[in-house]
């Protein structure tokens, strides 16, 4: 299968669920609740930064449906002379949901730390072990619903955005299955510690 869509076809797995993260620190609780949608992965895959694409200013849902079905394609944006920039992510990216489930550090994000960043977030996501997956960043913000939303991600470079940010201890993941996989699945939602 093609690389990027297998990205979009094992994203789209996650657009049926949320995580819920329980979070402590100095005796005070947060929990995130995080969920997917098709426009998201337009960031996530970092194609706003194929600026001589067109699919970089398009609408975003209508670019992930069309890679999912293969009028968008590996090929297609491997054109650009930004690709690049964007391969690593491109090729960490079909295991975001392996690395949501795996253990993670979760951070406080402030900007102010990498003045030269311009990624506005709530939280960051500290993932994988640098051995079997590598370490990947995904930063998260909350929509208005109160609810938070995937804002970037990427594998780490040169820069840990980890250092320097206050750490929160996971005291508790719960991966919630909103909607049944089949037809054939009952109607309740499942919640499955992680």
């Amino acid at each position: 299968m093609d690389l990027l869509t297998q990205c979009s076809v094992n994203y789209q797995t996650l657009l049926n669920c949320e995580y819920r993260f329980t979070l402590g620190r100095k005796g005070k609780l947060i929990e995130l609740i995080l969920r997917f949608s098709e426009s998201d992965f337009h960031h996530l895959a970092g194609l706003h930064k194929l600026k001589d694409l067109h699919i970089a200013r398009a609408n975003r849902s209508t670019v992930f449906r069309q890679i999912l079905c293969g009028k968008i394609t590996y090929q297609t944006i491997s054109k650009s002379q930004f690709f690049p920039e964007i391969q690593d992510r491109i090729n960490t990216l079909p295991h975001l949901a392996t690395l949501l489930d795996s253990d993670h550090l979760i951070f406080r994000y402030h900007r102010n730390a990498f003045p030269h960043s311009s990624i506005e977030s709530e939280f960051l996501l500290k993932m994988g072990d640098g051995t079997t997956l590598d370490i990947t960043f995904l930063f998260l913000d909350r929509s208005k619903q109160d609810v938070y939303f995937c804002r970037s991600f990427f594998p780490m470079g040169k820069t840990d955005y980890s250092k320097g940010q206050m750490r929160y201890t996971l005291l508790n993941k719960e991966k919630h299955h909103l909607i049944p996989a089949t037809a054939s699945s009952s109607t309740t939602n499942s919640t499955n510690p992680i």
